[in-house]
């Protein structure tokens, strides 16, 4: 089904348009504010990104995609932290509750990025477990130990991370949340700023 939206975004792509190689334009209607109180003024424009591995994977198997699906999280994070303007912001440490492949893109993208990086823990039989808590836990430490008031970007739709979430919003810091259009719990509307909503595809690892 096309929407009237996309007829227009149609037509004004026959108009020439000047290219960019650091911007993507996004769809302005994946983002819309959310009804956390104003942020203090942020120190830089980097981000902390905190992802969800199993939230996300079983949110868009369960309404997109079939369970053969796979994350590519170096693509997943070249989307997260873009601003509504479609610029690329820097990350400053970026913590994946769950397993990353050894040859995902991700990690090329921290070592040319040189961010922290920190992964989840691994239970019985390399799964991953307790991911929530996890990353609740780094979430207060960032908002402790790190230089803020700065960005969180939160690739989860669940409404544990709520306490999280306010400690955060205590200190001034600015929160988002970026998840696919379905599974965003209510809760998460007055503790942050910004929700994206993902297109699945757009970080879908493709198998060679």
């Amino acid at each position: 089904m096309v929407s009237k939206y996309s007829k227009k975004v149609s037509e004004k792509s026959k108009k020439p348009t000047k290219a960019s190689k650091s911007t993507k334009k996004p769809d302005k209607e994946t983002f819309r504010t959310g009804r956390a109180p104003a942020h203090s003024e942020l120190i830089d424009r980097r981000v902390h990104v905190f992802v969800d591995d199993q939230n996300l994977f079983y949110g868009i198997t369960n309404h997109e995609k079939d369970k053969d699906f796979r994350i590519d999280f170096g693509q997943m994070l070249a989307e997260v932290c873009r601003d509504t303007e479609g610029n690329v912001r820097p990350v400053a440490s970026a913590y994946i509750a769950g397993v990353i492949p050894d040859d995902d893109t991700f990690w090329k993208a921290a070592e040319a990025k040189g961010f922290t990086v920190r992964r989840g823990y691994l239970g019985t039989g390399n799964r991953s477990k307790q991911d929530d808590a996890y990353l609740i836990a780094e979430i207060v430490e960032t908002v402790w130990s790190q230089e803020g008031p700065a960005t969180i970007v939160l690739v989860a739709g669940d409404a544990d991370y709520v306490p999280a979430l306010m400690k955060a919003l205590a200190r001034g810091w600015r929160a988002e949340v970026a998840f696919i259009n379905r599974g965003v719990s209510i809760s998460l509307e007055p503790q942050v700023h910004e929700f994206r909503t993902l297109n699945a595809g757009d970080f879908e690892l493709l198998r060679k």
